[in-house]
């Protein structure tokens, strides 16, 4: 049993080269660096690729020791997950038996270095919990349908990450959806810690400064989009429908784009063939928290453009509560009985409109553009909703003494 005033080693292992700009990490990230300042050591295990060896090793963040030193190969193939699975296994448990922390914290996705912590720590008895993000095995799945061995072989891998999972001590998971999800797997110790945003971060700015300082013009009407570039957010459909605005809307409207992805270069070659080079507006890769959140500010409201994987209505896009915090409304693209949808249409906070279809996204643009008294209705309600329900740093504390307990048990 841990002594009251004693400090628990507690190692995070997120198989990503950290930190990185991205859900994961901002979620992880933050954690880390509030439980340091109360006074616990936290370290962060992991991984680097051929794309990110400038990431690999040892570095110190606000007194979080983070560890990129798990070789992962990002492809996608059932012998190459094995492959990383089996790397990920050996460098975990060799950590673990020289860092020797308290409690294992594993954060998945990514499943391969996830189940390779996961081996190691049942291999060293290791006291772990699971941080549960969204429905990645489903998703392995839904990727590789076309293959009767890749489903084949995503099925095995669920049957694996469920019997880890019921060993661990504690599973955490983001929404309510995810959590009645893994109890339906059989999984009983399954405890909600949402998702939020860093109220004291992420917050309305002085609009006309930012713009100001952006080059922006007082009287553009700018969607901004924060995040992954490409693969389940579409960012090219929504820099097509801007080719079919009227035209007095075109010509006001800027979309504001911040982050990095595999559809980079094919979004702003999309803006280059359909001449709408002066409506977008790349602002590339910020690491900096405050950076981000004046670039939010800016904007008349923030888009999250969602493909039509029926996995996404159990999840909410961090990127959601980052713009509520900064007072903007939202324009989603998200099925009506999404989790996200609910969210919206209950708090009046924005417009939704179905995945991927463009005439009902000109639609919500134009409506967006024309009432300016809803939007800054939908922006305070938003940013009421977070103080209140989704502040990242009291979710953080409450997740913290959950952990604390367990450890006293």
């Amino acid at each position: 049993m841990k002594n009251e005033n004693m400090s628990l080693k507690i190692l995070f292992v997120l198989g990503f080269p950290n930190p990185f700009p991205g859900a994961a990490w901002t979620r992880i990230g933050f954690f880390a660096t509030q439980w340091s300042k109360r006074g616990h050591s936290i370290e962060v295990l992991g991984t680097f690729g051929y794309k990110s060896l400038g990431k690999k090793g040892a570095r110190k963040i606000e007194n979080v020791n983070i560890f990129n030193i798990i070789p992962n190969i990002g492809v996608i193939s059932p012998l190459i997950f094995i492959l990383n699975i089996l790397i990920s296994f050996l460098i975990s448990a060799s950590f673990l038996l020289v860092r020797r922390p308290d409690i294992i914290i594993i954060s998945v996705p990514p499943g391969d270095v996830g189940i390779g912590a996961m081996m190691g720590c049942k291999l060293l008895r290791a006291k772990y919990m699971i941080d549960y993000r969204d429905e990645w095995e489903e998703y392995t799945i839904s990727i590789v349908n076309n293959s009767r061995i890749g489903k084949f072989f995503s099925s095995i891998i669920k049957k694996l990450t469920t019997t880890f999972y019921s060993h661990c001590k504690l599973i955490t998971t983001v929404t309510p959806n995810l959590k009645r999800i893994l109890m339906k797997r059989g999984l009983k110790n399954v405890m909600l810690v949402t998702n939020g945003a860093d109220i004291n971060i992420f917050k309305p700015y002085d609009k006309a400064a930012v713009r100001s300082k952006l080059g922006l013009h007082t009287d553009d009407f700018i969607i901004v989009y924060n995040g992954l570039i490409g693969n389940y957010y579409r960012l090219d459909v929504v820099v097509k429908v801007l080719k079919k605005l009227n035209s007095n809307v075109r010509n006001k409207v800027k979309l504001l784009i911040v982050g990095e992805g595999p559809d980079l270069f094919k979004v702003l070659n999309i803006a280059k063939e359909l001449d709408l080079e002066n409506n977008i507006i790349y602002l590339g890769v910020k690491n900096d928290k405050r950076e981000v959140a004046e670039m939010l500010s800016a904007a008349d409201v923030g888009i999250i453009p969602y493909d039509d994987n029926s996995l996404w209505k159990n999840t909410i896009s961090t990127k959601f509560y980052e713009y509520c915090a900064c007072g903007l409304p939202i324009i989603a693209m998200v099925y009506d009985d999404s989790l996200l949808g609910e969210l919206i249409k209950r708090h009046e906070i924005g417009v939704i409109l179905p995945p991927l279809n463009e005439e009902r996204l000109v639609e919500a643009i134009h409506w967006s553009y024309e009432n300016k008294g809803f939007r800054e209705e939908a922006g305070r309600r938003a940013r009421r909703l977070i103080e209140e329900k989704f502040d990242r740093e009291k979710i953080s504390g409450e997740y913290l003494n959950i952990i604390e307990k367990l450890m006293k048990r």
